[in-house]
């Protein structure tokens, strides 16, 4: 901002009263004081436009920087053209940048690059080249100037300054060399990621479209995801993350269009291509094959285990599963990966109960649902797996190879999870024969192995609450009964009822179980513990929430009333 002009503000003494009314003074910018009488030049006018212009990039850079809409990169190998899309964007420097029509630029045209480059860059050299839209000032018509004294002449300038946008090329420090395009992408991934170098060498009044092979002065290929990214502020982890994902899904498509249209059909490993991976992501579907127990795809030190979710679950998982670390490939190891296969909520309903299940169907994490998963290997096995291998073989028939998505699991999950094929079934502990009662010593299997849900709900429960909570009447004891019932093996419901209880003052235990029950039975009980969590914890207030908000609990009319009579009694 060297070249913004100011006025400095003079004594503060001499300033008067008035100048302590201003709470921020930016001596960064000044604009004109307009006044009937005075006579304005162009400096003033000028300064003005500095100003205005100062405050909106001020607002830009607020936003962020990077693509708002469109502006997609393609690229034409006969002829060669490089194609932009309309779109809007925001440069680091606060500036907007729009494209109102599509944009289609030879880059064999020497004479124009030549031309817009002051006679440089006739010859493009070899190299990694970020395209970039950038933002210029095109001086357009002319104007008549006229002499402001006796010595002065009459000339012209220009009289209009538009706003534009330039398509243009910046080297990166990079090497380029001589190796398959598809391996190469993949590399860059991984040597992109911390985008540490885009921005250094990316000028702040330009955006990212792409990224540009240049070899024997002719273009290569393109990729349009490497650099860019969606507007925002300064990129935190999440950010990357996605960036890795939209990068790792865009390579994999056009691996797999490579190798279809070359017709190697076989399956290939994730090493073949990639070094780093996002935490989750697609993989093609004839790299696995559940009905025998083998996978291909990812390395044989991992641990890999296929599931079948709800296709209405996948969103969800992925961006949870995108808050784990990126997977590197050539130096992880052990690691445990669950592949998910989606099916309808019909699908799943019916197949997975189809599936052998030596432990309860307790409500789990997602990246936990060993109940239904089965173990993956790299090498065929040696003997016959007891896999339910005809359930799997319709789960794989069900499942959209589209959808078909890895998740990486937690560390302590995958060290602690038993997913795996049963071999054999054991005898359980307690109806071996005990030497003291005159049978024959057999020694006692080891407990069972319990997860953190099997171990909360056997120390919290319906019946373990109630006991501390009691029912004071008839129908509050059926309503505790018909919750026993209907939750003993979920723990987020059975953590909801905790919470619930905890926020209900005991002067309402005349409602407070059937208005669990009539919750839980309409599926509203988190949405209840949400609102009473989020309620001024006051005694009449609860009660007051719970009216409010009764008819979308769907709470029956007569005990709503009964709500309405515990209320009364504390006035």
């Amino acid at each position: 901002m060297s070249d913004i002009l100011f006025q400095p503000l003079g004594d503060p003494i001499a300033g008067g009263d008035n100048l302590q009314t201003l709470a921020d003074i930016d001596p960064r910018m000044t604009r004109t004081h307009y006044f009937d009488g005075r006579l304005l030049t162009a400096e003033d006018l000028e300064r003005d436009q500095i100003y205005l212009d100062q405050r909106l990039r001020e607002v830009g850079k607020a936003l962020g920087s990077g693509i708002i809409r469109g502006l997609e990169l393609s690229f034409s190998s006969n002829p060669y053209r490089l194609i932009v899309e309309p779109g809007n964007a925001m440069t680091p420097a606060g500036r907007v940048l729009h494209l109102g029509t599509r944009m289609t630029v030879n880059p064999g045209d020497r004479g124009l690059i030549s031309q817009l480059n002051q006679g440089q860059h006739t010859h493009l050299n070899r190299g990694l080249y970020a395209v970039v839209l950038r933002y210029v000032d095109v001086p357009t018509d002319i104007a008549e100037v006229f002499p402001t004294d006796l010595k002065s002449r009459r000339g012209s300038d220009y009289a209009l300054v538009t706003e534009s946008v330039q398509l243009g090329l910046v080297p990166l420090p990079l090497p380029l060399p001589a190796t398959d395009t598809l391996r190469l992408r993949a590399r860059l991934m991984a040597e992109l990621l911390d985008n540490k170098l885009a921005s250094s060498v990316i000028p702040e009044d330009s955006v990212a479209l792409g990224l540009l092979s240049i070899t024997n002065d002719t273009p290569q290929w393109v990729d349009s995801e490497l650099l860019r990214h969606p507007v925002r502020p300064e990129p935190d982890h999440d950010d990357l993350q996605e960036d890795l994902y939209r990068q790792y899904q865009s390579l994999l498509n056009d691996i797999t269009e490579y190798r279809a249209a070359g017709g190697l059909a076989q399956p290939f490993a994730a090493s073949d291509y990639f070094q780093v991976i996002p935490p989750a992501g697609r993989l093609p579907k004839n790299t696995l094959d559940p009905e025998i127990g083998l996978q291909n795809y990812f390395p044989e030190s991992f641990d890999v285990s296929v599931t079948p979710v709800r296709t209405a679950d996948l969103d969800l998982i992925r961006r949870e599963s995108m808050a784990l670390p990126p997977i590197d490939l050539t130096r992880d190891a052990n690691l445990g990966i669950m592949v998910l296969a989606p099916l309808s909520d019909a699908d799943y309903q019916t197949l997975s109960r189809q599936l052998v299940s030596e432990t309860p169907n307790i409500e789990r994490q997602f990246l936990h649902p060993d109940p239904l998963a089965l173990r993956l290997y790299r090498t065929r096995a040696s003997h016959a797996l007891d896999t339910d291998a005809s359930v799997w073989a319709d789960i794989w028939k069900r499942t959209d190879s589209d959808n078909l998505l890895y998740v990486r699991r937690a560390v302590r999950v995958a060290e602690t999870g038993i997913s795996a094929i049963v071999l054999a079934k054991g005898s359980d502990p307690d109806s071996l024969p005990d030497a003291s009662d005159g049978g024959t010593a057999e020694p006692r299997l080891p407990p069972a192995i319990e997860d953190e849900h099997t171990v909360f709900l056997r120390m919290v429960n319906v019946h373990s609450l109630a006991k501390i909570r009691q029912a004071n009447s008839e129908e509050g004891k059926r309503a505790i009964k018909v919750l026993a019932d209907i939750l003993p093996r979920e723990p987020k419901a059975i953590g909801a009822v905790l919470d619930i209880l905890l926020c209900v003052e005991a002067h309402y235990n005349p409602v407070i179980w059937q208005t669990l029950e009539q919750a839980q039975q309409r599926g509203n009980l988190l949405k209840l513990r949400e609102l009473l969590i989020s309620a001024e914890p006051e005694i009449r207030n609860t009660a007051k929430q719970v009216i409010t908000a009764g008819t979308d609990l769907g709470l029956a009319d007569g005990l709503l009333a009964q709500w309405k009579e515990r209320l009364n009694a504390l006035r």
